[in-house]
């Protein structure tokens, strides 16, 4: 197995594990603290990584960070 395909596995199961996170996250009511700082930490790896954009985890913390205040 070439080494390309062993990173787009592990890229892709990665990318796979995020979306998994926002969506219990939603499902959760997105009042969990914890939660939070997880995801956030999770998008900026994979920003660094340059697996998703930086404007994208941006926003993406920036939206979930407002939800979570909302709830409270």
């Amino acid at each position: 197995m070439r080494l390309s395909e062993k990173r787009r596995a592990v890229n892709k199961g990665q990318k796979v594990e995020l979306r998994k996170m926002l969506k219990s996250f939603d499902a959760a009511g997105a009042t969990s603290a914890e939660g939070l700082s997880g995801i956030q930490s999770r998008l900026d790896k994979l920003a660094k990584k340059g697996l998703v954009h930086k404007n994208f985890a941006a926003n993406k913390k920036s939206k979930l960070a407002r939800a979570a205040k909302a709830k409270v």
